[in-house]
């Protein structure tokens, strides 16, 4: 088994067609159905995962609350659910995704409304707000299959609002660097999960004060101590549904999606069978 990095989406899928490899992951929403009537073997993961939009605290802007609720009513989830993400995608209310014990019906929602966005903005004292918004290059991710797309549609979002953005794009590797030091105000990121516990999702991000965040909530914080280490596994789902709604009453930042990966094959592949985890087992795979 050779494996190989080939950080262009389009290239991956030209190099898979002209029989270069035999597979490849994480295929763009839109070459799924061609790929299958191609003839091409292109399963869909579960749903495990979930894309946000980061609101650094730090920012003087950022740290108050009404600013964050307002960028939060003026991005449209839908659309993006809707034009870029594969079949099953859906949009996120909470930062972890439906399928996990621990998901809460009960937490605030921000519905699309730029209208609103810019009146909370001018009440603010924000009418002319400029955010540097950064983006990754060169990569995909399982929550994430086109990040220029989906970069472009959150910023003409925003700018309807009245808000001026400032892109600011790294490759992959930079872009963590950059993002988990606290130096972009304004970013995109998420999650695959590891294991079947929500603390794998909120406890990867809301447990201790770090700097991707730029937030320090020591009632949050607390209050995730005491759920993940409660050993009553009922008592530990309720509170995490109570997790989910503390967090997005603090918001530090929008939920936007969840969404199925794909892997693809070539037609004379029998596959794997595919893991939400994105952690296939290889040795199951076979030539027809």
């Amino acid at each position: 088994m050779i494996i190989r990095a080939i950080p262009d989406e389009n290239a991956r899928r030209q190099a898979l067609e002209a029989g270069d490899i035999h597979g490849y992951d994480l295929v763009a929403p839109a070459d799924v159905g061609p790929l299958q009537e191609a003839g091409f073997e292109v399963p869909t993961r579960d749903v495990f995962n979930v894309l946000y939009l980061a609101y650094h605290q730090e920012n003087e802007a950022l740290a108050d609350l009404e600013v964050r609720e307002a960028l939060s009513h003026a991005v449209n989830r839908q659309r993006i659910v809707d034009t870029i993400l594969p079949e099953g995608g859906e949009v996120a209310s909470q930062f972890h995704p439906d399928t996990l014990d621990g998901w809460s019906p009960d937490v605030r929602e921000f519905e699309y409304d730029p209208e609103l966005a810019a009146e909370m903005l001018a009440d603010a004292g924000q009418e002319d707000l400029t955010l540097e918004f950064c983006y990754p290059t060169e990569v995909t991710r399982p929550y994430m299959p086109a990040p220029k797309d989906i970069f472009d549609v959150i910023s003409e979002d925003l700018q309807e609002a009245g808000v001026t953005v400032e892109a600011k794009s790294y490759e992959w590797a930079e872009y963590i660097n950059q993002t988990d030091s606290g130096n972009c105000p304004l970013y995109l990121l998420g999650w695959t999960g590891d294991y079947n516990d929500a603390y794998n999702f909120i406890g990867t991000w809301f447990s201790t004060p770090n700097n991707a965040w730029g937030m320090d909530d020591e009632e949050l914080f607390d209050k995730m101590e005491e759920v993940s280490t409660n050993p009553d596994a009922d008592e530990r789902v309720a509170g995490y549904q109570e997790l989910n709604e503390m967090v997005m009453e603090v918001l530090p930042g929008l939920p936007i999606s969840s969404s199925p990966p794909s892997i693809a094959f070539s037609g004379d592949v029998n596959p794997p069978n595919v893991s939400p985890l994105t952690q296939e087992n290889f040795a199951e795979a076979s030539w027809k």
